[in-house]
């Protein structure tokens, strides 16, 4: 599914009704915008946006209406080049990108994926996903319709729906953009997690047979530290329920505890992977 910019979805869902997002009073409560951001008064100087000039202010209201009565609004958003919107387009996106954190909407919408089973690892396990399969689709995930009305109702309250039940279409289509944005963002944060523990997975595999061959004498404080590489791999897969995974770290576990043991040192007491819910 495209993905469509936060700064974009905010300029169609104003193009499609202009009293959205800025006029709804739920959304004025999370963003603590009063009305529409370009808004100024010439005369006494002040600006809705703090950071914006008048003039500044004025050439997003100008590049606003543009793309308002652009045949193609999402053409004229994404013009290349110095055109007469240049500044009112840069400055629009630098604040979308910077206020969308302070409005902290997804924490909001990761609250909202949690309480809805929606999760990245949990979507993971229920799908019986492994750590080295791809990360799910959306559509596979079924997010959409679980999300949605929770969504458009934390970020527009009553405003957000028909008859008090649908979805107003520009709306959904806003909302769909933060979710195609945010399983996106899910699929970054999962893509690092995974590298990082294939990573360790391999440095521990690549550190075993010195440990072991026939002439090796490791250390308590070397074995040890291989134990705590061990407990690293735990925190990083304790989330992703992969059985497979596990069975192997316990059973690295116990060869490295039969080491100690047989060294008379006595084996490290640690929990195990399936103690910490690794095991489904």
């Amino acid at each position: 599914m495209p993905t469509t910019p936060l700064s974009l979805a905010l300029v169609e869902l104003w193009i499609a009704n202009p009293a959205l997002p800025w006029s709804n009073p739920v959304w004025q409560s999370l963003t603590h915008i009063p009305g529409v951001p370009w808004a100024y008064d010439r005369g006494r100087g002040v600006t809705c946006v703090a950071e914006w000039t008048v003039d500044k202010a004025q050439a997003v209201e100008a590049f606003m209406n543009n793309c308002r009565t652009a045949e193609d609004p999402a053409e004229h958003f994404a013009a290349k080049g110095k055109d007469n919107d240049h500044e009112g387009r840069s400055a629009w996106n630098a604040w979308v990108k910077t206020s969308w954190v302070k409005w902290n909407i997804n924490k909001l919408m990761d609250c909202i994926f949690e309480e809805s089973g929606c999760e990245p690892h949990v979507v993971m396990a229920r799908l019986k996903c492994k750590i080295s399969d791809d990360f799910p689709r959306m559509e596979a995930a079924q997010v959409k319709h679980v999300v949605s009305i929770k969504l458009a109702d934390a970020l527009f309250g009553d405003d957000a729906f028909t008859d008090g039940t649908f979805i107003v279409s520009s709306i959904m289509t806003f909302i769909t953009a933060l979710l195609v944005l945010t399983w996106t963002r899910y699929r970054k944060v999962i893509k690092r997690q995974v590298d990082s523990i294939h990573k360790k997975f391999q440095e521990v595999e690549d550190q075993w047979p010195a440990m072991t061959a026939p002439d090796s004498k490791p250390t308590l404080v070397s074995i040890r530290a291989y134990l705590k590489k061990l407990d690293s791999l735990v925190t990083l897969i304790s989330a992703f329920k992969d059985q497979k995974m596990a069975e192997n770290i316990n059973a690295r576990r116990e060869q490295v505890n039969a080491i100690l043991a047989a060294d008379k040192k006595g084996p490290i007491k640690a929990e195990s992977i399936a103690s910490q819910q690794m095991i489904m």
